[in-house]
């Protein structure tokens, strides 16, 4: 008799369990085949980022910059910090001051604190102004670290259409640990539309102008 109320019911427990199996393994199949779906369709575009190619001035004198610092001082480029919003690939812009969206179908070539890093590090081996400049697990002899806070890096679509990029910079003397200088840096430039190419040209405007006050700026600071 308790077999037959099992079937009324829908079945014994064991195979209302075993329906029950089923049914979550389809479910999770199906997830897996929508993620999947998601993931493999590649961005339309990777975009990079410019270092500053400016050279040290032929007439620079010595007081200005001294020759034996540029032969010895060795300086260390850890990778960038940022919030969640800007530590991604992902190219920001923001339609407020508080919201931040991102471009559908396009990306940066890596981690936006990776690029950022990269290009710094490019900077100031075309300035020529320090003897050796690198990133962790070089192997290199630090004499000090360059510390880089990014606070924005976005295209401001509510204040005139503008690239924008802030970092917050310390120079690190490794061998105490003392910070022996610290500044803020932007650079803003408009966009010409709102468009990826145009927000990303104007981003990258921004940055080189960062990239000119920042380089000088560390060489004076070591």
């Amino acid at each position: 008799m308790k077999a037959a109320a099992d079937d009324v019911r829908g079945g014994s427990p064991v195979r209302r369990g075993r329906r029950r199996a089923l049914g979550n393994a389809a479910a999770a199949t199906a997830v897996a085949v929508m993620l999947a779906g998601c993931v493999s369709s590649p961005p339309k575009a990777l975009y990079d980022l410019s270092a500053s190619t400016a050279a040290p001035a032929a007439t620079a004198t010595p007081a200005a910059r001294p020759a034996a610092k540029a032969s010895r001082v060795q300086l260390l480029v850890p990778e960038p910090r940022a919030l969640a919003a800007l530590n991604t690939n992902s190219i920001a812009a923001k339609s407020s001051p508080s919201a931040i969206s991102y471009y559908q179908n396009v990306l940066w070539a890596d981690q936006l604190p990776r690029v950022v890093q990269a290009r710094v590090v490019e900077s100031l081996e075309n300035s020529g102004r320090v003897h050796a400049v690198g990133v962790p697990g070089q192997g290199l002899l630090i004499n000090y670290q360059v510390l880089i806070d990014i606070r924005a890096f976005q295209l401001d679509a509510y204040h005139g259409r503008r690239g924008v990029v802030e970092f917050s910079v310390q120079i690190l003397d490794d061998a105490n640990g003392r910070v022996v200088a610290s500044q803020v840096f932007r650079g803003e430039s408009r966009a010409s539309s709102e468009t990826a190419d145009a927000a990303v040209a104007a981003m990258d405007a921004a940055l080189g102008q960062v990239l000119a006050q920042m380089v000088p700026w560390i060489d004076g600071a070591v």
